[in-house]
């Protein structure tokens, strides 16, 4: 019994210590769980600095970390409730690549592409649509050579347009399609096309063109901001509603083209200019103291902002079109402009001709005739300047930029198509050497800054710089051109400035006195532009 109960009180004791050391822990579980799980470490990633593409002057990519500035991006989570673990090293949000120089953050699904194309590695179809000249064409057929060169992987078809019309029409006619049924369409209409930026406004709020910040992300345009790329307007000039539709790789506004066969003294006023109309002009000879096209406000705007008039002000969605500036630079147009012209045909064709004929020693127009220019008088034969002063007063015509844009169509077909469509254009407006080779073969002016500066200080190595340096000027002391979708209606302006032309003809041909004729045309100005604004106004929309 003593035994048995000695047994018994170590198994009580041991019993006893047992249920105090379950109690104990109890406790501390509670507390544990009453204060959660301990959270995971942040880590932060360094910036990996290895190249991990094969060295290329003209496209490389690198990987970044930096965070992705694209509003639909959101932080990620990792869970870890009960353990901390050391978690590998997230993947990258951008990858830089570079073209000609220029280093920009893109997402890695298009920097691997453009190294897989630069390989050979993938094989896709893009169009490229265009209204050009037929002067123009070769060159462009040339730069788009160079970018299959470099890119093998990317096969670039041409689609060339009878006009704008047509080409704008193939355009709208995709966008109008729902998304499903556009690969059916591949082929038949542009995954990258070339108009003036004016397009941007109402071709994005219709959806019928992609953002670059849709395709390659935000940080690639941030990169180009910063850098100072571009002529400052060009850039701001695609932009649209936050997001950049395409980008520029040339400048346009009209300029005087001078034959200086013919003038020896290049005019630095507007007095000047005028003695050189008055002394050229001789209808009975088939001599005209000037020429160019007068289809309406957009070969009129230089006269009206010598005078502080406007035709649409975008910020303030404001009409000009019969304010007493406008009305009265018009005037100043008729009276000493027309007067000098020869009004049989202000189309395109006739008044250039009038120019390379030599029957005119002054032409109003843009780059796009510096190749007519150089096939009917030759390279040394004339110069560009800019509008001379009025008084004091600048003319600044319109400019317009020379824009690569992205259609819908790209989005059509895989990714890979969009990718492509993003890199050609990338390639178009960044590459020096296709700029160069722009400059030289169709005189368009660029607007990426390191090649206008080139053009400055080699002045002597293309004869083709003196004219395109003088359209650069003049670009710089331009308005850029509305791109907002009222613009559709302002051009309707356009009639009622034929109308008052037609009373300018009209008379001209029935007295065959010039005087007349201004006199005449002088009358309708006010009535017309009334006309116009009543017309015009109720269909701006705020």
């Amino acid at each position: 019994m003593g035994l048995i109960s000695k047994a018994i009180s170590r198994t009580a004791s041991i019993a006893i210590i047992a249920i105090v050391i379950i109690a104990i822990l109890g406790v501390a579980i509670y507390y544990i769980s009453q204060q959660g799980p301990t959270p995971t470490p942040t880590q932060t990633a360094p910036s990996p600095t290895t190249q991990i593409s094969t060295p290329s002057p003209t496209a490389t990519t690198t990987p970044t970390t930096t965070p992705t500035t694209s509003p639909t991006s959101s932080p990620t989570t990792i869970p870890s409730p009960t353990t901390s673990t050391t978690s590998p090293s997230p993947t990258p949000t951008t990858t830089t690549i570079t073209i000609s120089g220029v280093t920009l953050r893109v997402t890695p699904e298009f920097a691997d592409f453009v190294e897989r194309a630069k390989r050979g590695e993938v094989s896709v179809t893009i169009y490229f649509g265009h209204s050009l000249a037929p002067e123009e064409r070769p060159t462009f057929e040339e730069v788009i050579n160079m970018f299959m060169q470099q890119f093998p992987g990317v096969n670039v078809k041409i689609i060339a347009y009878g006009g704008m019309g047509d080409m704008q029409s193939a355009v709208v006619a995709a966008g109008a399609l729902p998304p499903d049924q556009r690969e059916a369409l591949i082929g038949n209409a542009p995954d990258v096309f070339t108009w003036a930026h004016d397009w941007i406004g109402w071709m994005a709020d219709a959806g019928y063109i992609v953002a670059l910040e849709d395709i390659i992300g935000y940080e690639a345009i941030v990169d180009l901001q910063r850098q100072d790329i571009f002529v400052p307007a060009a850039l701001s000039a695609v932009r649209y509603g936050g997001k950049t539709y395409g980008l520029p790789y040339a400048g346009e506004a009209i300029a005087l083209f001078i034959n200086t066969q013919l003038v020896s003294n290049i005019p630095k006023t507007f007095n000047e200019l005028r003695s050189l109309m008055e002394q050229f002009y001789n209808p009975s000879a088939k001599t005209y103291g000037i020429s160019g096209q007068i289809a309406g406000i957009y070969h009129l705007n230089p006269w009206a902002t010598a005078f502080n008039g406007y035709w649409y002000d975008e910020s303030s969605k404001r009409l000009g079109v019969n304010s007493s500036e406008v009305k009265e630079a018009m005037k100043f147009f008729i009276s000493n402009v027309l007067r000098y012209m020869d009004v049989t045909d202000l189309g395109h064709d006739y008044q250039r001709r009038l120019f390379g004929e030599g029957k005119a020693p002054i032409y109003i127009s843009g780059p796009c005739d510096v190749s007519y220019a150089k096939s009917t008088l030759g390279i040394n034969n004339f110069t560009v300047i800019p509008f001379p002063e009025i008084d004091g007063r600048s003319p600044k015509p319109w400019s317009g930029f020379r824009n690569m844009y992205i259609s819908v169509m790209a989005m059509a077909g895989g990714s890979e198509r969009k990718y492509a469509a993003a890199l050609l254009v990338l390639y178009l407006t960044l590459n020096d050497d296709v700029l160069l080779k722009l400059v030289k073969g169709n005189g368009y002016v660029p607007v990426k800054l390191s090649v206008a500066d080139y053009i400055n200080t080699h002045m002597d190595e293309d004869p083709i710089f003196k004219v395109v340096y003088g359209f650069f000027e003049q670009v710089m002391s331009s308005v850029p051109m509305p791109k907002d979708k009222n613009m559709q209606v302002v051009w309707g302006v356009d009639q009622y400035i034929q109308s008052i032309l037609q009373v300018y003809t009209t008379t001209l041909s029935n007295t065959g006195s010039i005087d007349e004729a201004v006199k005449a045309a002088l009358g309708v100005v006010d009535q017309y532009l009334d006309e116009a604004y009543a017309a015009v106004a109720p269909k701006i929309q705020s």
